[in-house]
């Protein structure tokens, strides 16, 4: 007798594909017209898209950051952030390109989701911002 899917109850919680910057165009495309946000330990590049599904991804250099292991480290900490605040977030017309920096690996967690937030509202992704 073949098994039966299991149904779970289960939420993704990840980030959708459709709504992430996966490829170096995009990334540029944010870098060239977008503009900065600048928080204490990291900061986001907005560019307006209307009309298309909002994108968000995450960068981080050698040279800002440090090593391999610092670099991941501090994109999975702002991943994590982004990701619990995506239920709220408006779904079309920003692609948001964040870039940590070095303060951001010693940072409290408590003071790195303030940063964001801020970064958030004032770009427009985020309830109470002013939109782009």
């Amino acid at each position: 007798m073949p098994l039966e899917p299991r149904v779970t109850d289960r939420r993704i919680e990840s980030i959708p594909e459709a709504h992430r910057l996966r490829t170096s165009r995009d990334h540029a495309a944010v870098k060239q017209g977008g503009r900065a946000l600048r928080a204490r330990h990291c900061l986001v590049v907005v560019l307006a898209r209307p009309g298309e599904p909002s994108k968000v991804g995450f960068v981080a250099s050698r040279r800002g950051v440090g090593g391999a292991v610092q670099r991941n480290r501090a994109r999975r900490r702002l991943r994590e952030i982004v990701r619990r605040h995506w239920p709220e977030m408006t779904r079309e017309g920003l692609w948001l390109l964040f870039v940590p920096f070095r303060s951001l690996l010693a940072a409290a967690h408590t003071e790195l989701v303030a940063d964001v937030e801020r970064l958030l509202r004032e770009s427009g992704a985020w309830p109470g911002g002013a939109r782009s």
